[in-house]
């Protein structure tokens, strides 16, 4: 069992570091965008037009 919690320690300073940040910044543009995108929709479809 140790010898597996120190591969994990390993594996997760192999992951850190700024390409892991860049990985959230561009994920959070894209979640956040998306949820822009779909609050602009509703309220543009909100009110359907009379004709």
């Amino acid at each position: 069992m140790a010898l597996w919690a120190g591969s994990h320690v390993g594996a997760a300073m192999e992951n850190g570091g700024s390409e892991s940040t860049m990985h959230v910044l561009v994920w959070g543009v894209v979640l956040l965008g998306g949820i822009g995108f779909f609050i602009v929709w509703g309220l543009t479809n909100a009110y359907p037009a009379i004709s």
